[in-house]
């Protein structure tokens, strides 16, 4: 009986999952599949920016059990793993698990066929991606809720895309009313990447200046000290200027680190990122593929998650079924022209596709109104990704 192992339960992992189930392991009689997660839920990280908004969305609309979806699938055939991969040995072809069972045991699995898509984790330990565990990420968000409830001022720092979703969520509820004071602390002169077009940075400044929130560029947040419910913040601005500002609720969004620590050194590449081929194998093991975040591909965005996730739908069956074989796969495309959008508050948003931009209304229509949760349950249970659906 040969064995694929994937470890991983999110955004690029999910549709895999089930679909190479029903298009391969339960279709032959010698193959199963074993998932790796620290995970009992499957969590939805476009939400979180208004998530984290008190009273905007129940927990149940962003986070879905991962346990009836796999209960589908028989038991030879099938087993889930509640742990996190603690080490890898390509050699050996086995994964070691510090099983989530809370008696500090490990378990090796041995694999024919590895998928890596682990994902990344916020820095600052914050609940825009899953942390440890999912009581862990449930309890962090929950706390999270809170803060921002009873605050009188909020601070959100980090000019990416979860930075301005997060600051035009929270304008849009308290901002524009003048029920609480935000800030927004971002390190550029316009928030969003260089990638960005010039004329949608700028929207994004106006449309968030609009809500009345108080945007502080060229600064960086670089000292955090928590005095009682209070949080003081040291700001450098790009002039070496500091002062300080005291918030009760502060949300950083400075980025992500790949949950690759169980990977040996000689995988990754300087940031820590697996190293991937276009075929989306990594370098020198053709029995490990590479999805999603913990991949060094391309950039950490759902929109690369989900067309890596498409491509190796259609390609690992040719390597199941093609044995001891190596099989001739086909050659993954990453995306040549940036496209995204970003909202702006529950009314607004901006984005581009290449060099154009698109009309806010588009980017409502598409993301804003419901940010993704009126289908995150189908992208859980594996029956489509974000732009695909399967079933």
């Amino acid at each position: 009986m040969k064995t694929i192992v994937v470890l991983g339960t999110g955004v690029a992992a999910a549709a895999v999952i089930r679909q190479t189930m029903k298009s391969t392991v339960l279709k032959r009689s010698d193959i199963k599949m074993v998932v790796v997660s620290p995970n009992t839920h499957f969590f939805w990280p476009i939400a979180m920016p208004r998530a984290v908004v008190p009273g905007q969305f129940a927990d149940d609309k962003f986070m879905f059990a991962l346990e009836p979806t796999f209960a589908e699938y028989p038991a030879d055939k099938f087993e889930f793993v509640l742990g996190a991969a603690a080490a890898l040995d390509p050699d050996a072809k086995t994964v070691t698990v510090a099983l989530g069972n809370g008696e500090g045991s490990r378990r090796a699995i041995a694999y024919d066929t590895l998928v890596i898509a682990t994902g990344a984790s916020s820095r600052d330990g914050m609940p825009w991606k899953p942390l440890d565990d999912t009581a862990t990420t449930v309890g962090r968000l929950h706390d999270l809720q809170r803060r921002i409830k009873d605050a009188k001022t909020i601070v959100v720092a980090g000019g990416g895309t979860t930075g301005v979703e997060t600051v035009g969520e929270l304008g849009y509820e308290y901002a524009r009313n003048g029920s609480k004071k935000i800030y927004y602390v971002h390190s550029d002169a316009l928030p969003l990447s260089d990638s960005a077009i010039a004329s949608v940075r700028k929207q994004t400044r106006a449309e968030i200046a609009k809500l009345g929130v108080k945007i502080i560029p060229h600064t960086k947040v670089t000292k955090v000290t928590a005095s009682g419910a209070d949080t003081v913040l040291e700001l450098t601005a790009a002039d070496g200027t500091k002062s300080t500002l005291t918030a009760q609720a502060y949300l950083p969004a400075l980025g992500l680190t790949p949950n690759t620590g169980f990977v040996p050194a000689r995988m990754l590449d300087a940031a820590g990122y697996v190293r991937q081929t276009t075929t989306l194998q990594a370098e020198e093991h053709d029995d490990i593929f590479v999805l999603g975040d913990a991949g060094s591909l391309e950039g950490n965005k759902a929109s690369a998650a989900d067309a890596q996730a498409r491509h190796l739908i259609a390609a690992l069956p040719l390597r199941l079924d093609g044995g001891d074989k190596k099989a001739t796969l086909p050659e993954y495309k990453p995306a040549s022209k940036d496209m995204f959008g970003v909202t702006l508050g529950r009314k607004s948003g901006t984005g581009q596709m290449g060099s154009f931009k698109i009309f806010s209304i588009l980017i409502w229509y598409l993301k804003g109104r419901f940010l993704g949760t009126d289908y995150a349950d189908h992208v859980a249970a594996g029956k489509r990704t974000l732009t695909t659906k399967f079933e």
